[in-house]
């Protein structure tokens, strides 16, 4: 079974002096691509980002879920077994 290629885009960036050595060294230290290192670079720090976005959104709403009950009227119920 033969997999379609991934499609990529080429960018061009800038990074500190040192970077390059550094990202070279890590991604053969890791076995993989500079490129594949990079991507996956990016990744966690995006999850890192929705993390903290949703977790602010929540903090945000904890006042709403205390003094609105419609909101929490169900609560007693979280955790139950329906089997």
């Amino acid at each position: 079974m033969t997999t379609a290629p991934k499609q990529r885009d080429r960018i061009t960036v800038s990074l500190p002096h040192g970077y390059s050595r550094a990202i070279k060294s890590l991604a053969t230290e890791l076995a993989m691509s500079q490129s594949e290192l990079i991507a996956k670079a990016f990744e966690a720090y995006r999850e890192s980002q929705q993390k903290k976005t949703i977790e602010k959104i929540a903090r945000s709403m904890v006042g709403e879920y205390r003094q609105n009950t419609d909101l929490v009227a169900l609560t007693s119920l979280d955790g139950e077994d329906f089997r």
